[in-house]
Formats: C-alpha cells, structure tokens, sequence
C-alpha cells in the first residue's frame, strides 16, 4: 500500500528486565518468572512498560484465573515503575471478570523496596507476598480451589 509498511505486533523489549511465562499443565494456572535488574528511581521507565504490555497480553492470550508471580531473581531497589507490573492484574480483565487471584514471591534482592513501595510489613507480608514459593503457591492453589 502507498506509505505503509507491514509492522510485527511486538510490545516493548528491555535489556534490564527478562519475563518468562509458565502454564500450569493441569490447571488454569500462569506462572511469570522476572529476572534482571530494576533500574534505580525514574530512569526504569522502560521496564515499566515493558513489564506490563508483556504480562497484559499473556494475560489476555492464556486467561488464567490465578497468576503466581516469581520475583526471586528480580533486583529492585526503588522507583515507581515497577508499579505498572502489579496495576496490570487488575486493571486488565478477561470477560469482565474480578480481578485476577495473584501471588508474588519476593526475596532479598527487591523486598526492601518492594515492602516500601507497596506497604507490606517486611517481617510477616500478608498475602499477596510471600517469600517462600511453596507457600505462595498453595496459598494460590486454595484460592483459586474455591472459584
């Protein structure tokens, strides 16, 4: 066609940030696995973005009624745009449902500023957030059991 050229539908990429999506083989279940380093205060904008076109189209293309989300090998210190990841699960709905149920395991690479940022106690996070990957699954599991 005159002046157009064909594109690829391709969100963001980021050099800091990797996202790796995992399907439950048995239940309606998605696993997102982020690894990579956050950058410090405003100059992550891009990972931003980057985290929530990624997980809101793998969200719209599996429709998972659980997402249990694998923070462990993130490194995050502070800044706000890491907070697109965590609007993403309930600003995107599939079928106008509720919100999605979510899980999020942290680890000593990014609690201290993620506990600041989203205002979990650091010590006993409540659900949500866990730091051990068994509970926050089974703490998943029941409530997506009850659906």
């Amino acid at each position: 066609m005159i002046n157009f050229k064909e594109i690829s539908i391709e969100n963001r990429t980021s050099e800091e940030v990797t996202c790796q999506f995992f399907e439950h083989e048995e239940e309606n279940i998605l696993l997102v696995k982020l690894a990579g380093v956050c950058s410090v205060g405003s100059s992550g904008e891009n990972y931003g973005a980057y985290l929530y076109q990624k997980i809101g189209l793998a969200l719209l293309t599996t429709q998972p009624n659980a997402v249990l989300v694998d923070l462990q090998e993130l490194e995050y210190q502070f800044g706000d745009r890491i907070s697109l990841l965590f609007q993403v699960f309930s600003q995107v709905r599939i079928f106008d449902e509720e919100e999605i149920i979510t899980a999020f395991v942290c680890s000593d690479k990014n609690k201290l500023g993620l506990a600041s940022l989203l205002q979990f106690d650091l010590e006993n996070p409540a659900p949500p957030f866990f730091y051990d990957l068994q509970l926050a699954y089974k703490t998943l599991y029941e409530q997506y059991d009850r659906i």
